[in-house]
């Protein structure tokens, strides 16, 4: 039992609530809001970051420079039925996506949709957990000894109570954010 890698299967899950919420919009352009949206482009559906360069002009305006221009279109069909409220443009051999204000009603909703996002993230933490805490008991039925396995157990229930305050820091942040006019 390595409780190196249970630090490391840790901080994936934490990396992974923190990518999960980037995506959610809070008022300011920012690349992660449409960087993972599907585009149906070469008869295959891509996450468009693997198809454009992404950035954001102003606190408003998403800039997408597709490295193909043929593909303009796709780009723009994609954000559009990807159903976050963006309506993209095409502008030369460019889309732009304005972002319309955020109304308090769709705040609270990215409220909501945040929170289960970082519940999705406890639940996760849980069962890397219970993974771990198996193994610890499968050795002790090997042979390992009861006084390393409650040492190993500890550090585990330390390490998992200190992801979980990571992760209500980081749902206190985005609240603030998404709240934020």
């Amino acid at each position: 039992m390595d409780i190196e890698l249970f630090k490391k299967d840790i901080a994936k899950c934490i990396e992974h609530v923190k990518e999960d919420l980037s995506q959610i919009r809070t008022g300011r352009a920012t690349p992660e809001l449409v960087e993972e949206v599907m585009i149906n482009a070469y008869e295959t559906t891509s996450p468009l970051k693997n198809l454009a360069t992404i950035s954001a002009v102003d606190a408003k305006t998403i800039n997408i420079q597709p490295w193909d221009k043929s593909i303009l279109e796709n780009i723009s069909k994609g954000i559009s039925s990807a159903n976050l409220g963006l309506s993209p443009m095409t502008e030369g051999d460019r889309v732009l996506v304005k972002l319309p204000d955020l109304t308090e009603e769709r705040r609270m909703e990215y409220v909501k949709i945040m929170k289960e996002r970082i519940e999705d993230g406890r639940i996760a933490v849980r069962q890397v957990r219970q993974k771990y805490m198996k193994e610890i008991d499968e050795a002790q039925k090997d042979g390992f000894s009861e006084d390393e396995a409650d040492r190993l157990r500890d550090e585990i229930e330390k390490e998992v109570k200190l992801s979980n305050e990571k992760i209500e820091e980081i749902k206190g942040d985005k609240e603030k954010d998404l709240l934020t006019i």
